[in-house]
């Protein structure tokens, strides 16, 4: 999810704020001594010398009016495993946003998923807290964003642009429809970049920065064909559910050893 952020703020010619993960967060922009407001720009543009993305300088009770209050040409919010029951009653996503974030000309709601096998993969390698929660909170969310992928479910807004992050990763004429769709100036900036979010990909942190159409973000699940913890996370609906929306990325090597 955050090297599609990381995509869609590299690809405009305009200023780009970008409130991380700010769905999880009481109504205010630090968190645990944490700058969840930032600016993503072009240093040439906006910034220091080698410096592409920084924090704004927002004080210590800094709170969604100041955010308001500020001139931005793009702001970029994101959420991840955020409870898709509760998208009606989100803020930032219902008509309160006006007040926290500011006025838009216009919005979009974005829907970003990866393959069971790998996004499970990436869960299993990362931190503790994550893998102890594998089957029976990832697991469960995975499945609710596959079936609102798949129109099932409609808890998100009408004309919500869904992104298959599969083909967004190793398709250009993919990318170049949802950049048009989107919105975007350019399509091709920044999908080298591994994002720095969550100190990068759990499996590679940042070394493969600037060539990360390298990494082997697919094929992911190799590492835990074997795993019993990871494959415990999987039953027959998620694999159903995965194969529809991305095909059968393992070619049947991963099953599921439960209903």
């Amino acid at each position: 999810g955050h090297a599609v952020v990381n995509w869609i703020a590299c690809n405009f010619d305009r200023q780009v704020f970008h409130l991380n993960n700010a769905f999880s967060k009481p109504l205010k922009v630090r968190w645990r001594g944490e700058k969840i407001f930032r600016r993503i720009t072009e240093p040439e543009r906006f910034g220091g010398p080698g410096q592409r993305i920084f924090n704004v300088e927002l004080g210590p009770a800094s709170t969604y009016r100041d955010v308001a209050g500020m001139f931005k040409e793009v702001l970029l919010t994101n959420v991840e495993n955020f409870p898709l029951k509760r998208v009606p009653e989100e803020p930032l996503l219902c008509g309160s946003a006006d007040r926290l974030i500011g006025r838009s000309r216009c919005r979009a709601t974005v829907l970003v998923l990866r393959d069971a096998f790998n996004t499970f993969a990436s869960v299993r390698h990362g931190k503790r807290r994550m893998r102890r929660r594998l089957r029976r909170f990832y697991g469960l969310q995975w499945k609710a964003y596959a079936r609102e992928f798949l129109g099932e479910t409609s808890y998100l807004p009408a004309g919500t642009v869904k992104i298959s992050f599969n083909s967004w990763f190793r398709d250009p004429a993919y990318r170049a429809d949802i950049a048009e769709r989107l919105g975007l100036d350019h399509s091709e900036r920044g999908i080298d970049d591994v994002s720095k979010d969550g100190g990068g990909s759990s499996f590679t942190a940042q070394q493969y920065d600037t060539r990360a159409q390298d990494m082997k973000v697919l094929e992911r699940w190799r590492h835990f064909a074997n795993d019993p913890g990871y494959i415990a996370a999987f039953d027959v609906e998620t694999i159903e559910l995965s194969n529809r929306i991305f095909g059968d990325v393992t070619n049947g090597e991963i099953v599921a050893r439960h209903a």
